[in-house]
Parts: structure tokens; C-alpha cells; sequence
């Protein structure tokens, strides 16, 4: 039976393509009587359940002023090449991910839902898989009672900036949906929206433990 009662959803990434989806649902959604997005920035949507403060990432996790909720939902993430290099891609897609999850711990969270990527691994000697994967691994280590990690493929949404190369990939993602939702199996093409809504269920599951959400079930 879902957890239908009143909640508080934490959510950091707001601003980016699966957290606009997840701060639209989440407002919506009748289990959530109030909604904090912090960020470094206010997303632009107001709303009666919403708090948005701005926040400096680089000093989390700050247990003098923790964040109390219900449920932390973790949507931040970065490129490398947006990153500009390595060592500031780490910081983003592990550092700020894994001091965000403390933070929420310490507040109160018992559920983090955690957006990855598929072919994450802590073993690859691949920056990026090996940082998606090496953070996941950290997260499960702070000790919520539930933790859902999930891992989308080629996200497919509006984006507030798209190059024309991006535009291409989600073109040919939506192609590939059309002709087969499973086609590329765990490196299946995602729906932002899809992956937000999924979360939410996960987030309302009367569940303990990790479970892992591989691409070729976020339909």
C-alpha cells in the first residue's frame, strides 16, 4: 500500500531537465503538503507549497541548519564538458550529490531517490560511469531506510538550452521509442517526465532497503 499521508519532498536540481519534472509533479501531487528546492538559483514556477532558498552547494552538508523532510529526491548533475574539466565534473556529479544526500539524512529523510545513468560503475575506467558509479555506492552508505537509484538513458524533455547535436539525440530517441519502448534495453532512451513520475511511486512505496531501476523500466 503507497504512503498516501502528508509529506515534506526535499528536492536539489530543480532547475535541470528530470528536477523541473519532479518539482512540477511533486506540487501536484496530493501525498506532498510542502516541497523544499533549494538551489543556487530560485526555479522560476511559485507556488503555495513551495520553498525554494538559495543555497551555496560547496558548504554542504551544513548540520547547524539541516533540511527536514520525508523524502529527498537528488536530480543534480553536470557534463564534462559543461564542467570544464574533470576534477569540477567530480564535484558536481559526486561531491555536491553525496553532501546533498548528508544533508537530507540529517534532516530527517528516510528515502532518497537518487537520478544516475545507466552503465554507471564503480569499477570503469571511464570517468563518467566511474563517478556515477562511485557516487551511488556513497549514497547507499549514508543510511537512508529506502534508497532508489535510478538509471535513464538518453534523457528525452525540453531543455532550456539544446545545441543542434542534442537536438539530433532526442530526435533519434524519440525514433527509437516509436519503434520499440525496449529496444536498447538498460541504454534505453528516458522521458524526463516518465523517469519524475516513476520517483514519485518509488518515494511512496511502503518499501525498506536499495533497489535499483534500470533504464528498460522507467516506461
Amino acid at each position: 500500500m503507497p504512503d498516501v499521508s502528508g509529506k515534506t519532498a526535499l528536492l536539489f536540481g530543480a532547475t535541470g531537465l528530470v528536477g523541473a519534472q519532479l518539482l512540477r509533479q511533486l506540487l501536484a501531487h496530493p501525498a506532498y503538503e510542502k516541497v523544499i528546492a533549494p538551489g543556487r538559483r530560485k526555479p522560476e514556477l511559485t507556488h503555495e507549497k513551495l520553498a525554494s532558498p538559495v543555497i551555496d552547494f560547496d558548504r554542504l552538508p551544513n548540520p547547524i541548519r539541516p533540511l527536514s523532510s520525508d523524502h529527498v529526491f537528488i536530480a543534480l548533475g553536470t557534463t564534462i564538458k559543461q564542467a570544464g574539466s574533470a576534477e569540477a565534473f567530480r564535484k558536481v556529479d559526486h561531491d555536491y550529490i553525496v553532501n546533498a544526500a548528508k544533508t537530507a539524512r540529517a534532516g530527517g529523510a528516510t528515502r532518497c531517490l537518487l537520478v544516475s545513468s545507466a552503465g554507471a560503475d564503480a569499477g570503469s575506467r571511464l570517468l563518467y560511469p566511474r563517478v556515477k558509479g562511485e557516487t551511488e555506492e556513497a549514497v547507499r552508505e549514508i543510511g537512508f531506510p529506502a534508497t532508489g537509484i535510478f538509471r535513464p538513458g538518453a534523457l528525452v524533455g525540453d531543455r532550456e538550452e539544446s545545441r543542434l547535436g542534442e537536438k539530433i539525440a532526442i530526435w533519434f530517441s524519440n525514433l527509437l521509442l516509436h519503434v520499440s519502448p525496449k529496444i536498447l534495453g538498460k541504454y534505453n532512451p528516458t522521458k524526463a517526465e516518465v523517469l519524475a513520475r516513476h520517483m514519485i511511486e518509488a518515494a511512496l512505496e511502503v518499501t525498506t532497503g536499495d533497489r535499483l531501476f534500470a533504464a528498460d523500466e522507467l516506461l
